[in-house]
């Protein structure tokens, strides 16, 4: 099948890259002319484990192609993907203007031709209604949202637990499911519901995993707050005797410094506003993303009552990235951290496997970044562990406490033993 996919960023050429490894042959088009220029060189402008090999085996196989032009794409195309970005705006409602102007691009092409257009950015259940004004009445669209997650986004793709097609005919449905097929051998996970239900899925997902991680962490302040004198509770206890239960299980149950990424934070944003233009009070929705807003100070805040005043002080933080297994900083707990280390007067030092580039292009000379872990504790007055990369589970850490001013550790994954020897320790909802 020839399919076009506007937007190159985490959807886009994530879903470009395995449709083109199964055969289709796929062209991606963005409308920044480095992005494309990087693809056409071979290079990808983002850390996605695995992706870069399936770009590379894909372009060599003549099935993935890059462009900065629509109508170098679209006519050729049997289905047309719009993955572009929808940013927040201020308020926190979604930016449509990309999946606007990506439609009126297609339709400028199509010139009222038969085709199908899929919606494959994260959009609102007007969107819907907007897009296919603009593409107009013999165009179809189909509504299929992503629920890749970063870090693990190939195999989440290859091995989808849904596959959501929105659409009220049957003839696209099985047209766009057959593209999914071959990711489908084991199971047959693809439902097709209305295409508003399929976007208030996503939404609604997004919304209620991002409601349950700000619950527990604020669950992990109640067991912290347990232990001033002694340790009382540990909340690894508690989310374990938790997850017992079938109705909860263990998924999303793990305590953080907070909740970061594009898509949570960002989703909730977006819900609250469009219920609020429906005239809804739902104090919920309303609640999750302050309630991690103010999570995500818990970290640096733990750091300062144990140092005293900060100013003057040396922090060495581990880990920018906002999960591991990705590049991605936007929203991460541990800009929050460093922006409040920087505000009261500290000098940074940080160290990130895959986004330690971000880093310098957000921060500049405000941080030092190190390009090895060790160095970004030399001289520290403590260590603050951010983000949960594999080379930080296991330090050697007789090396810490030589290079660290005093050796305490700020565990802000708990993932390490609160009992190890020679280290002061405070984790989330754990001892300290």
């Amino acid at each position: 099948m020839n399919i076009a996919v506007i937007g190159t960023g985490y959807v886009g050429l994530v879903a470009g890259a395995m449709f083109a490894k199964v055969g289709n042959h796929v062209t991606c088009v963005d409308i920044n002319e480095q992005i494309i220029a990087q693809l056409t060189a071979g290079t990808i402008h983002f850390f996605e484990p695995g992706l870069q090999e399936v770009v590379t085996s894909a372009v060599a196989a003549g099935n993935l192609h890059f462009t900065t032009s629509i109508a170098d794409a679209v006519p050729g195309a049997d289905i047309t993907f719009i993955a572009v970005g929808t940013p927040s705006e201020e308020s926190g409602a979604f930016n449509m203007d990309y999946v606007h102007a990506a439609a009126k691009d297609i339709a400028a092409v199509l010139q009222g031709k038969k085709h199908i257009v899929v919606l494959k950015s994260t959009v609102l259940p007007s969107t819907y209604t907007e897009v296919r004004k603009i593409l107009g009445s013999k165009v179809e669209v189909v509504s299929n949202p992503e629920f890749l997650r970063e870090g693990r986004a190939l195999g989440d793709f290859e091995k989808p637990d849904r596959v959501i097609i929105g659409t009220e005919s049957e003839e696209v449905f099985e047209k766009v499911h057959s593209l999914y097929a071959p990711f489908l051998k084991e199971s047959d996970p693809a439902m097709r519901m209305k295409p508003v239900s399929a976007i208030l899925t996503k939404l609604f997902s997004n919304t209620m995993l991002y409601a349950r991680i700000a619950l527990v962490n604020e669950f992990a302040q109640i067991a912290s707050a347990m232990n001033a004198d002694t340790v009382l509770a540990d909340m690894e206890e508690i989310r374990k005797g938790m997850g017992r239960d079938a109705r909860i299980g263990t998924a999303y149950l793990y305590p953080s410094a907070g909740v970061g990424g594009s898509c949570f934070p960002k989703d909730d944003r977006a819900l609250r506003e469009f219920s609020k233009e429906m005239g809804l009070d739902l104090p919920i929705t309303f609640a999750v993303d302050r309630s991690n807003d103010v999570h995500k100070l818990y970290m640096p805040q733990k750091v300062e009552k144990h140092l005293g005043s900060l100013q003057g002080k040396t922090i060495g933080v581990w880990g920018v990235a906002f999960k591991a297994r990705t590049s991605d900083i936007r929203e991460s707990a541990s800009l929050a951290a460093i922006d409040y280390f920087l505000e009261k007067g500290a000098r940074v030092r940080v160290h990130d496997p895959k986004a330690l580039e971000e880093a310098k292009e957000h921060y500049g000379d405000r941080v030092t970044c190190c390009d090895d872990k060790y160095d970004a504790v030399a001289g520290a007055d403590c260590l603050v562990v951010m983000t949960e990369w594999d080379e930080y589970k296991i330090p050697d850490f007789a090396k810490l406490q030589e290079l660290l001013r005093a050796p305490v550790i700020f565990d802000g994954r708990n993932i390490y033993d609160p009992a190890m020897q020679g280290f002061t320790y405070f984790g989330v909802g754990r001892q300290g």
